[in-house]
């Protein structure tokens, strides 16, 4: 399955990605950024993001399943994941100010 277009990137490019990422020592969090640099691309329109975040963690578990990767690594990359994705969670529930409120926060600040 094609997973971002601009690219051409597909959920088995993906999963290559991670085998040789989880093979490093000190291995990162497999963000979509990461995996794509990884493959030698860049996020061009981002529309992919979601997606290639629910690929990489299909395929995780996946990977985890098939015995391919250790089990207690992508536990701790899934919490730390999980720890990202609630801070941008809480991030985006706050409504941005609008120039309006700034100004009146300046002049009241």
């Amino acid at each position: 399955m094609i997973v971002c277009s601009c690219n051409v990137i597909s959920d088995r490019d993906i999963e290559r990605a991670l085998l040789d990422i989880f093979r490093l020592p000190d291995a990162p969090i497999p963000t979509p950024g990461l995996v794509y640099r990884h493959l030698s691309h860049r996020m061009n329109c981002c529309g992919c993001a979601p997606l290639a975040v629910s690929v990489i963690y299909e395929r995780l578990e996946a990977l985890e399943q098939r015995g391919e990767i250790c089990r207690f690594r992508c536990a701790d990359m899934r919490s730390k994941l999980r720890v990202i994705m609630n801070k941008s969670a809480g991030a985006s529930q706050r409504r941005p100010r609008s120039s309006v409120e700034t100004a009146r926060e300046r002049r009241a600040g």
